[in-house]
């Protein structure tokens, strides 16, 4: 197997690197591929059975299987024929499909049919959209070439993509220059690839994040692969490695994974988390800040709490509780940790959430996080310069403010 061994520096120069290309610079011509049309945006009775958190937008999925986005669109990401920011959801550009699933990366986003069909738009310099091509940015939903593949699950990353099918086997498409495809190679896909597995080993969850991808296993063990050296992959190394390797667990089996940027965490079925990766605002929640960590370390919850979710943001992740209680640790710029503040905790500490509302499920933005609640109303909560929190401006929020549905 082989290695490839990366510089202190490497870290810092791959993630600048990453984000140059991928979020800062302007599409000079984004062309969209049907004609443009007046922005469809929410009606006050839109309630959404599923969100997705991205790096700078999000994106809400009715039970109807229509999909609504909201904050940066520069590249076209939230799929309205359009690439201007808006800080309220606007639908997506869709052409008769329905959707079941829906997944936010950097500057695209995805989302899954019934039938198993995958649908991408956004950034495209990389092939992260699967449809074989580059030169253009869709600024509307573009069907993934699968050939005859079918997809019961995908997740975006920050210019890579990957999937599911029903078998269990782990196909990836887009950037590859840190191996994060699982190919056994460095060369970028256009086209949905097959991630080299380990001899017997199936997948059941994927997870696309910076620079790597992590999967797991239907007996609870966790594989990541990419660039490792934020110890984002969780073998005990800092070398990245361009094929699955087995996370070292321990005795300890998970029953979900997530992942973002340069950290990783797993959730046991006993409601106990764990993270690796950077760690140098306190995003590992086991009471320390350090430079990083290579191996799973043991969150420190509060007493008696045990989660039913798990969660990864940029520099700090959520996890929310049976009875509904989100709490979050790591830096707390912007007031992502939605306690009221904007200091950091390498602890978890309770959001501040409206009275009587309890999540289902959480997902993190890049600095924010959104909740959906009981009754199916969205909140979001964090950075909110492109209007990536849906509640109609762009001013950061450090408790949850409701997203305009």
């Amino acid at each position: 197997m082989h290695h490839t061994l990366f510089t202190r520096t490497a870290p810092l120069l791959a993630a600048v690197a990453a984000l140059a290309a991928a979020c800062s610079e302007l599409p000079s011509n984004p062309s969209s591929r049907a004609p443009l049309a007046p922005r469809a945006t929410v009606t006050p009775t839109t309630p959404y059975s599923l969100i997705a958190g991205g790096y700078n937008h999000a994106c809400g999925l009715t039970a109807a299987g229509q999909t609504y986005c909201w904050g940066r669109n520069s590249f076209g990401q939230l799929g309205d024929s359009s690439a201007t920011n808006s800080s309220v959801p606007v639908a997506v550009w869709q052409q008769g499909e329905s959707y079941a699933q829906i997944t936010a990366g950097d500057a695209h986003s995805c989302a899954l049919t019934n039938a198993g069909q995958a649908w991408c738009w956004g950034h495209n310099a990389d092939g992260r959209l699967g449809d074989s091509t580059v030169a253009t940015i869709p600024l509307i939903p573009v069907a993934v070439h699968q050939q005859s593949l079918s997809f019961t699950s995908i997740s975006a990353g920050l210019s890579h993509t990957c999937a599911l099918t029903s078998a269990g086997l782990a196909y990836c498409w887009g950037n590859n220059s840190s191996g994060q495809l699982g190919t056994n190679s460095k060369q970028g896909k256009l086209v949905p690839t097959a991630v080299q597995m380990p001899s017997g080993v199936t997948f059941i969850q994927i997870a696309a994040a910076g620079s790597h991808t992590c999967a797991l296993s239907p007996g609870g063990q966790a594989y990541c692969w990419g660039y490792g050296g934020d110890g984002q992959l969780g073998y005990g190394a800092t070398t990245g490695d361009s094929v699955p390797h087995a996370v070292s667990q321990g005795v300890y089996s998970y029953a979900s994974i997530s992942t973002k940027a340069s950290n990783s965490c797993g959730l046991t079925s006993a409601g106990a988390a764990f993270c690796w990766g950077r760690n140098d605002s306190g995003q590992l929640g086991n009471g320390t800040v350090s430079t990083k960590s290579n191996t799973p370390v043991a969150v420190s919850q509060p007493a008696g709490v045990t989660f039913a979710q798990l969660t990864v943001s940029g520099t700090s992740a959520c996890g929310v509780d049976g009875s509904g209680q989100a709490y979050c640790w790591g830096s707390g710029q912007y007031g992502r940790l939605g306690n009221g503040g904007t200091t950091s905790s390498s602890t978890p500490v309770a959001v501040s959430q409206p009275s009587g509302v309890t999540f289902f499920q959480i997902s993190a933005e890049l600095q924010g996080v959104c909740g959906l609640d009981a009754v199916l109303q969205t909140w979001c909560w964090g950075y909110n310069a492109y209007g990536q929190l849906g509640d109609a401006s762009t001013t950061n929020r450090s408790s949850p403010v409701a997203v305009v549905h």
